[in-house]
């Protein structure tokens, strides 16, 4: 635990301290009333006005704690008088000063502390702290308000000592009224060694009696007249007087009245005289009536006290000032001190600033022209304007004020008060914003007995609805109700006496003409509200819906043709043989269309569809292949899968089914639609194609393989040496049979593929290596085009493995890599990179070419596709290269795709799944 240290200036501290008066007094409700507001406020658990005496911390004010006092050793406030401004330890059990601490460990249980200093005659006395036994922070607002609190508690003090100074100078005046009263003053000698007595007549007049009424007149005289209650004052004021302590015997005391009731008399003297051992002997002395005084100093202090709650309780700043330029403040409540931030006594007479000039500079001509214009006038002003805070900020503020004439007209005081406003301000701001951007017209609606009708207010969105501005239907709506369409204005008249009449909520929907004469449909809603004068105001919001109206009858219209189209569709299904179905992957339900009865061989009234009932019908050796279709959808969203099924009567068919699932955010049953087209006579087709391309194929590469290892030899020069022209010819005859042999190749792996009959090596490995050898086989080939090879990888590549046939897949980046050169203008650039997509690697290759275009891209991966007739002459190729890399990465479990604008290059990617470790 940590002692805090004590001030530099700990002396003269503890003077003001003990000079404010406040040590050991009783409780005080104008500090009680400011902790209280601010406990509410800050919602804290205790709240204190703590004076830091010599070696205590004495409570003045206490919210939420029994305690009057503390330790000073303890004490948090010792450190926080340390500084000025606010003292902030969010968790105590965080903070070494204080973990340790008795009142942290034991009760109150502090963990959160925060005290603002109480600086009186520049010297920090105290604090206005707040506790709580929970760790928190305040937010910046909340060290406003709590500095604002202290302020108030500092001004308090202030006022404190200003009424004892007050009430010090009243007495003195009144001792002062007393003595100029001459012959209205009572007087009196006392010889206190014998008792003898001697008043003049008016000390017996104060009392009802004449001096002779009083005979045998003594001191007894005087004890016998005042009030009991008064006389043991008399006596210690008497004994203090004799023993030299005070200058003069001086107390105010009851007597008793002739008439039976009692007078209030100020008794004051001095010992003018003594014996011979010092003792008192002569004391002269005066009675002042001071009964209407008194009387009046307690009518005083009542009105005062009044005044003070009254203006206590105003909600906003009374001022009196002066009619200048600067409007000189006389009188001004402390209120000013929440609203702006400067102390009321700053302003008085202009000690330290002026009104004027915290009046924002911007508003000063109009607040002075509207208050010149209402003196002018003789009537009162209400402005709105802003000032400028202490802080910087700026306030809104409404003031509300009337000048005060004399019998000549002449003014000589404004008074008023000032509210604060900003809070309204900015929430009308922020309406006014808000109702901006509404597509409707928020409104107030009233209708009076008599039938006149207004809107008091509208959003300028009234504008776009009825094309009136909000001051054109201010006070008279007829404007309005002229743009209503006439065959719509009875009901809309109707529907409004009827919610005037039972208070029900009005609503309705009409047309009203625009100004170019076209009519809008309007829906309306509001809340009826019963008024003092017997209208009716209704609250309430207006649109625009004629472009939902024409969507309602656009669905009408769409309705009726989306029935011709089912017919339509039912009619070309039949036609086609082709028909349409839905199911569930979740919940395994289906439904078909009635076509995919006679394709399956089905009896329409017998069976209801389902997945197992379709799964019956697949042909065995084809099951594998339709379940792993189903689960790529799951992932892809698409079903595309051609295979064989059995119909009932033995038969074997080929059916092409085709679906796609539902967007899966709006899709919770992963509902999937599609349809199913027998394509038997297309796949007999295709397989005699097949047999035909692998027969010529095959019968056409033993004689190629010949005539292109004579063709080598040719040029080898070792069999003869040919003429440049001839060499040139059988340069042109090789590269056209090594063409070719490509394409026989090329034809064979695609049969091979088509036929289930390739082979490939599955095997796990890193593919950083493989890249960087197809980089470099390629490197001859791009330098020939002056083409720049470049590799990309992530940096996590070398950490990843692939389950892939390495040959097969050298043979995909090797097609990839020569088109993307091929297609590359000369010094452009082809990079190839590989990074991680959501658990799979994507190999790409990116060229600087002129793209593809939008009529190829549908047919990019089909057999013997090529972009145009000239770009195949230019560059060379046989259009089975991308079909071949597709079939190829497909086989492995892996997806291909491209991106491409014209003009802008194009990118091919393949994506294959991550291995997992062995």
């Amino acid at each position: 635990m940590q002692t805090p240290q004590l001030p530099t200036c700990e002396k003269e501290r503890l003077i003001v301290l003990q000079n404010t008066g406040l040590l050991d007094t009783l409780p005080e409700q104008r500090f009680d009333r400011l902790t209280q507001l601010a406990k509410l406020c800050l919602d804290t658990e205790i709240v204190l006005v703590s004076l830091v005496d010599t070696d205590r911390q004495w409570f003045k004010s206490k919210q939420g704690l029994d305690a009057c006092e503390t330790g000073r050793d303890i004490s948090f406030c010792g450190h926080a008088i340390l500084s000025k401004g606010i003292f902030e330890v969010p968790d105590t059990l965080l903070d070494s000063r204080f973990a340790d601490n008795p009142l942290v460990l034991d009760a109150p249980f502090i963990r959160f502390y925060a005290g603002v200093t109480l600086v009186v005659k520049g010297q920090n006395i105290g604090t206005l702290c707040f506790i709580d036994s929970k760790p928190r922070q305040f937010t910046e607002k909340e060290r406003q308000i709590a500095f604002g609190f202290a302020k108030s508690v500092e001004q308090e003090i202030y006022d404190r000592l200003q009424e004892q100074a007050h009430n010090q100078l009243a007495a003195s005046e009144l001792l002062y009224r007393s003595v100029l009263e001459g012959t209205r003053i009572g007087t009196w000698q006392w010889n206190i060694e014998t008792g003898e007595t001697v008043y003049n007549e008016r000390w017996a007049e104060i009392i009802g009696y004449q001096l002779e009424e009083l005979e045998p007149i003594s001191i007894e005289t005087w004890i016998a007249m005042t009030h009991p209650d008064d006389l043991a004052n008399s006596n210690i004021s008497l004994q203090e007087h004799f023993n030299g302590l005070t200058e003069f015997y001086d107390i105010e005391c009851r007597m008793k009245h002739k008439d039976g009731h009692f007078v209030w008399v100020h008794d004051r003297g001095k010992v003018v005289s003594y014996t011979a051992d010092g003792k008192p002997l002569m004391m002269y002395g005066t009675h002042a009536d001071i009964t209407t005084q008194k009387h009046n100093q307690l009518a005083l202090m009542h009105s005062r006290d009044q005044f003070k709650t009254l203006v206590a309780n105003i909600p906003g700043v009374t001022y009196r000032c002066k009619a200048d330029e600067h409007w000189t403040m006389l009188f001004m409540s402390e209120h000013i001190y929440s609203l702006i931030g400067y102390s009321a006594s700053d302003f008085i007479d202009n000690a330290v600033r002026s009104y004027a000039s915290v009046i924002h500079p911007e508003d000063r001509v109009l607040i002075v022209n509207l208050v010149e214009k209402a003196i002018l006038n003789l009537s009162s002003w209400v402005i709105t304007y802003r000032v400028l805070h202490h802080n910087g900020s700026v306030m809104w503020v409404e003031e509300h004020g009337a000048a005060e004439y004399d019998s000549h007209g002449v003014v000589q005081f404004l008074d008023g008060f000032i509210m604060d406003v900003t809070k309204e301000n900015k929430l009308q701001d922020q309406l006014i914003k808000l109702t901006q951007q509404l597509p409707g017209v928020v409104y107030q609606f009233q209708l009076w007995p008599d039938g006149r009708s207004a809107f008091p207010y509208a959003s300028d969105a009234i504008k776009d609805i009825y094309g009136v501005t909000p001051e054109e239907v201010l006070s008279d709506a007829s404007n309005a109700f002229a743009k209503i369409y006439p065959e719509d204005l009875a009901a809309v008249g109707h529907s409004i006496e009827q919610s005037s009449q039972q208070q029900a909520i009005w609503e309705q929907e009409y047309r009203v003409y625009r100004d170019d004469n076209s009519l809008m449909w309007l829906s309306g809603k509001a809340t009826p509200e019963m008024m003092p004068d017997g209208s009716t105001l209704w609250h309430g919001y207006i649109h625009d819906i004629t472009q939902t109206k024409e969507y309602y009858l656009k669905l009408e219209e769409l309705n009726l043709q989306l029935n011709v189209a089912q017919q339509s569709l039912d009619l070309a299904s039949e036609q086609a043989q082709i028909g349409y179905w839905h199911a569930s992957l979740k919940h395994g339900t289906l439904w078909w269309s009635p076509i995919i009865y006679q394709i399956f061989g089905f009896d329409a009234q017998d069976i209801v569809p389902s997945v197992t009932l379709f799964k019956s019908a697949v042909h065995p050796d084809d099951i594998d292949k339709v379940e792993k279709s189903e689960q790529q959808a799951r992932l892809t969203g698409i079903h595309n899968v051609v295979h064989r099924i059995i119909k009932p009567n033995g038969e074997v068919r080929w059916v092409h089914e085709l679906g796609q699932l539902v967007t899966e955010d709006k899709n919770p049953d992963l509902l999937m639609i599609g349809s199913v087209q027998d394509v038997t006579d297309r796949m007999k087709l295709q397989q005699m194609k097949d047999e035909f391309i692998s027969t010529v194929s095959h019968e056409l590469r033993t004689p190629l393989t010949s005539i292109y290892g004579a063709l080598n030899l040719l040029q080898s020069g070792k069999i003869v040496t040919l003429p440049a022209k001839a060499e040139k010819l059988i340069d042109i005859a090789s590269s056209n049979c090594k063409q070719l042999s490509r394409l026989i190749n090329d034809l064979l792996d695609i049969e091979k593929l088509a036929a289930g009959k390739m082979l490939f090596e599955m095997q796990r490995l890193n593919i950083v290596p493989l890249l960087q050898r197809a980089i470099d086989d390629h490197q001859p080939y791009a330098d020939l085009h002056k083409i720049t090879l470049a590799l990309q990888l992530d940096e996590s590549m070398d950490e990843i493995w692939l389950f892939v046939d390495e040959h097969r897949l050298l043979q995909i980046l090797t097609n990839l890599l020569s088109n993307a050169v091929k297609f590359s203008p000369p010094t452009g650039s082809v990079t190839l990179s590989a990074t991680i997509i959501a658990g799979e690697v994507e190999i790409a290759v990116q060229d600087q070419g002129a793209g593809i275009s939008e009529d190829f891209k549908s047919k990019i991966f089909e057999k013997f596709s090529q972009a145009d007739a000239s770009s195949s002459k230019a560059k060379g190729g046989t259009g089975l290269g991308l079909a071949l890399c597709k079939e190829l990465i497909e086989a492995m479990n892996g997806s291909i795709g491209y991106n491409s604008e014209p003009g802008c290059g194009s990118r091919f990617y393949i994506r294959l799944p991550v291995a997992g470790d062995m």
